[in-house]
């Protein structure tokens, strides 16, 4: 099963992976790097979903190996309030090159490491493999980027991007940015001088430390 694959491939981690809890993965996740994608563009517009998207795209070209295997981890819950398009994800991912396995589950949402009570909603859980060509990334980012900014199709689902042979994870997590893991500074390294520019301000003193 696929998915026992995956798990087999997270327990690099060092954490008690529970795909069903995505907050499992993100503890386990070594060194990142955040980036603003929308700004300096108002809500609400095209100019700002476009180069959301197309910042989102080339960062990820520029972190995920071309030809290399990937996976995807999708949590969707399913009585999201932005859920105007909820198939979309899955229409761009029906693909004889595209392996999926869906689950229903009882998903864990986001909360604090301090938190002792975990609240859980039932919704899906989605896993992928393919090569990175075979994934339409570009309409993937750019559903996310349409989601809170009025516009179709959405994609309201968190999808997590993993590369096994490298441990490089991507999410975009809406318009307003992207974050990229690695469990090594140097696989960061090119992604924070080459995109200089792009990175969150507010959090640049924080991320170059790993670098140290």
């Amino acid at each position: 099963m696929m998915k026992k694959d995956l798990e087999i491939k997270l327990e690099y981690l060092n954490s008690a992976i529970d795909l069903t809890d995505f907050n499992t993965i993100e503890r386990g996740l070594k060194y990142h790097l955040r980036f603003e994608l929308g700004d300096p563009y108002e809500n609400g517009t095209k100019k700002r979903v476009n180069q959301a998207t197309k910042r989102a795209a080339e960062l990820f070209e520029n972190h995920i190996s071309e030809n290399s295997e990937i996976y995807l981890i999708i949590y969707d819950f399913v009585d999201e309030m932005f859920a105007r398009t909820p198939n979309h994800i899955y229409e761009l991912l029906k693909s004889e090159n595209i392996k999926t396995e869906q689950f229903e589950e009882n998903l864990a949402t986001r909360y604090f490491d301090h938190e002792d009570n975990i609240e859980r909603v039932k919704g899906k859980l989605t896993i992928c493999r393919a090569e990175r060509n075979e994934i339409k990334y570009s309409e993937i980012f750019n559903g996310i980027a349409n989601t809170e900014m009025g516009f179709s199709p959405t994609i309201h689902q968190l999808i997590y991007f993993f590369q096994p042979k490298t441990k490089k994870w991507f999410w975009m997590y809406d318009d307003r940015g992207c974050l990229m893991f690695s469990d090594r500074t140097s696989d960061l390294k090119e992604n924070l001088e080459k995109f200089d520019s792009w990175i969150v301000e507010n959090q640049r003193n924080e991320m170059e430390k790993q670098f140290k």
